[in-house]
């Protein structure tokens, strides 16, 4: 099978390569600068492609021909992050291929296109109303008029909870505008009214519509509440057979959402909360997988979310990893980063790290000699996978590793 992937993540590469699949890459300029690109790897691949961005659509139509003139058919375009989803669409048509349509990518990157299509379909969800610096003043008076404060404000194609703030009244939403202004082309945003209670994840791979892979897991405390990214910044993969009320409750849940927006044979991440009255609010939905060491979280299961996910893409003939009984009932993952901004110098040592037998798995994103410049949730360092035989156990442990492991960071600048 010939499979076009879009932005270089090594564990789905080494998973497609390793199973047989002849590869076309693409990654972009920044990835190729930041990314620690392995050269043993990236020799394995058929051929790969580094553009300016893959939001420049003149060089991915560019592209587009020179993958055709190669005369090599493409069976499957796969995108490994949100900001490739837009050109990955554009690739696939361009290549005579259905999926992943431009609709979708449209439905999956823009929140307001994804909030209008869920409430058509009767899905509990924030009311919310677009914004635009085009027409700050008029955006401002229909956010008083239609939500009132205080409501959360996010970039309409934006990731996760990045560049997303919540804002208290009118004077501070016209600040966030005007601030947005600043670029030189207009900015698209939204203002959704805020959703309390608990919020949830939900990771899945889809074959002809039906799960192989399901799992909920429950953030630490709501994303929009994490103040620094090394503190409370986590989730626990719930077992099924603790919560089977729950996973049946956010199957129906995710079967309604699945035929809102065509969703059959994908890799999602959904987001949603439990309101205190027990209600399930649906928030955002992805088709790529998740973020943070969430991937990582199945493997003491049998295998890394990603693996299961190029199995399904390369079809039944493919042996599927076996999931087995993880070494304890909880497993999940958390975050560590530094406090400040500034260029990382010092970080947890692994012989500070394996003091806790019970960190199954350590993976750097960020390490010594990295700059970070604007802190937020996503600000990805040291994330560690850890088990435990209680969610209430699992939270005194990742306390205990952020007192003992946090104070090892220091940031220069």
């Amino acid at each position: 099978m010939n499979i076009l992937v879009c932005r270089w993540d090594q564990v789905t590469l080494n998973a497609l390569l390793d199973r047989g699949a002849a590869v076309t890459l693409v990654f972009d300029e920044w990835e190729a600068a930041h990314r620690a690109i392995d050269p043993a790897l990236l020799a394995r691949v058929d051929r790969h492609y580094v553009i300016r961005s893959f939001d420049a659509l003149d060089e991915v139509a560019q592209l587009a021909v020179e993958i055709r003139s190669t005369g090599v058919k493409i069976d499957r375009v796969l995108s490994l992050s949100e900001f490739s989803q837009f050109s990955a669409a554009y690739l696939a048509q361009l290549l005579g291929l259905d999926q992943p349509s431009v609709e979708m990518s449209v439905l999956m990157r823009d929140k307001r296109a994804m909030k209008e299509r869920a409430s058509r379909a009767g899905i509990a969800c924030a009311r919310f109303v677009p914004l635009s610096t085009a027409d700050a003043e008029e955006s401002v008076r229909r956010v008083v008029s239609d939500l009132g404060f205080p409501v959360v404000v996010k970039p309409a194609a934006g990731l996760g909870s990045v560049g997303t703030s919540k804002v208290a009244d009118a004077a501070e939403l016209a600040a966030v505008l005007a601030e947005a202004s600043r670029e030189t082309t207009v900015q698209f945003l939204m203002a959704e009214e805020p959703i309390d209670g608990e919020e949830f994840h939900v990771d899945a791979v889809w074959v002809g519509g039906k799960a192989r892979v399901f799992g909920v897991s429950r953030y630490l405390r709501p994303r929009m509440t994490v103040r620094t990214p090394g503190r409370e910044n986590g989730s626990i993969l719930l077992p099924r057979e603790r919560e089977p009320g729950l996973y049946r409750e956010i199957e129906m849940l995710h079967e309604r959402l699945n035929a809102a927006f065509g969703i059959t044979d994908e890799i999602t991440h959904l987001e949603l909360f439990r309101r205190p009255d027990g209600s399930l609010w649906f928030s955002e939905i992805a088709t790529r997988f998740a973020g943070g060491a969430i991937p990582e979280t199945f493997g003491p299961l049998g295998a890394d979310l990603r693996e299961l996910w190029v199995q399904a893409v390369l079809g039944a003939d493919h042996d599927v990893p076996a999931l087995r009984t993880p070494p304890y009932p909880y497993v999940g993952w958390i975050n560590l980063a530094p406090d400040r901004p500034g260029r990382i110098v010092a970080d947890p040592g692994d012989e500070l790290i394996a003091r806790f037998p019970y960190v199954l798995d350590a993976i750097r994103s960020r390490s010594v000699g990295f700059e970070i410049g604007e802190l937020h949730p996503s600000v990805w360092c040291l994330l560690l996978v850890l088990g435990a035989d209680s969610e209430e156990e699992f939270r005194s442990r990742t306390a205990e590793l952020e007192a003992a492991l946090l104070p090892a960071y220091e940031v220069a600048g």
